[in-house]
């Protein structure tokens, strides 16, 4: 099951690498000495893997040095955070992480600081968050589970979150809907996912990236999406705003982070680069194919938005009583 899973996944990241490199008259901010490491934190053939290669084959080209994706998994993302908190601040090694980092913060006792470990250098890209569901689930938006579970009354119906970032996201969906579900935690997005699609748990969250493959194979279906606009990826699919739900109309992160300590001029140049690289068409055409929107915003912009989501994940956790085993 595993295997059956994943393969769409894996043949996405292949389908992202396909890309061509970076056009031959890009001048590059950044100069790089040596091998670059993107630390990806998670499995391969996930939506922040598939996306991190994608950029990686343009720095390659743009930079004239090897860009090397490193997947080094574990504790929601921190092993691999903590390697980069660890690495020289010269622009050499980065993690490219989900917004879950922020809310590890709150959930485990980590070797690092969170607020204070890394130099945020830029959003990558934006993946659209689905609420995804079994198909033989009787309700096919999110209006219709707010019928169902009217009519069955709360804590019938239950919700799979493979990490606490996946939590936070339908916990506000479930509290714009005014609905509670009974949260069933899981490690790793495979079981989960195979759990969804074979109908023993109801829902749960993915982003559009990873859960494209299934969804269009009938496998699974999406009750909505986050954000202010459909995707044409999954055209049919309204938005929560569209049906009624507000508060939910800003999508998580991949964002890439250096080392703390990684000199300004450093991290901008990186930013710089990668900015272009996301402005292409070929690459933007890439993105929202697979349900993702391109980032590029400056280290600045950044740093406050990671802030305060380290301060908001914060207060929802509080608030919902979480720990590390949710």
């Amino acid at each position: 099951m595993r295997r059956t899973l994943l393969a769409p996944l894996v043949a996405l990241a292949a389908g992202l690498a396909l890309a061509g490199p970076a056009p031959a008259e890009t001048k590059s901010a950044f100069h790089p000495t040596k091998t670059v490491t993107i630390i990806v934190p998670y499995s391969p053939g996930g939506g922040t893997d598939a996306v991190g290669r994608l950029m990686a084959k343009e720095l390659e080209g743009m930079w004239g040095q090897t860009v090397l994706v490193d997947n080094r998994t574990g504790g929601s993302g921190t092993v691999g955070a903590a390697m980069v908190a660890r690495a020289a601040p010269d622009g050499h090694t980065m993690v490219l992480s989900v917004s879950g980092i922020a809310s590890n913060a709150h959930l485990m006792k980590l070797p690092y600081d969170t607020a204070t470990a890394f130099a945020p250098v830029t959003v990558v890209a934006y993946p659209v968050a689905t609420l995804i569901a079994s198909p033989t689930l009787p309700a096919n938006d999110l209006k219709g589970l707010v019928e169902l579970i009217s009519k069955e009354g709360p804590d019938k119906r239950t919700s799979a979150s493979p990490d606490p970032g996946s939590r936070l996201i339908a916990e506000r969906i479930f509290e714009s809907a005014g609905i509670k579900l009974v949260n069933v935690p899981y490690k790793g997005a495979a079981s989960f996912v195979g759990d969804i699609s074979a109908g023993r748990v109801d829902v749960g969250i993915a982003s559009i990236t990873s859960g494209l493959a299934l969804i269009n194979a009938g496998r699974l279906k999406s009750l909505g999406i986050m954000g202010t606009e459909r995707m044409s990826a999954l055209p049919q699919v309204a938005t929560f705003q569209e049906q009624g739900f507000a508060g939910l109309e800003e999508n998580s992160w991949y964002g890439l982070f250096a080392p703390a300590g990684t000199p300004a001029p450093v991290v901008e140049a990186i930013q710089q680069d990668i900015a272009q690289v996301l402005a292409t068409p070929a690459f933007k055409a890439k993105l929202t194919e697979y349900g993702a929107l391109p980032g590029g915003q400056s280290p600045a912009a950044f740093t406050e938005r990671f802030q305060r989501d380290v301060k908001q994940s914060g207060e929802t956790i509080r608030r919902l009583g979480m720990t590390a085993a949710d």
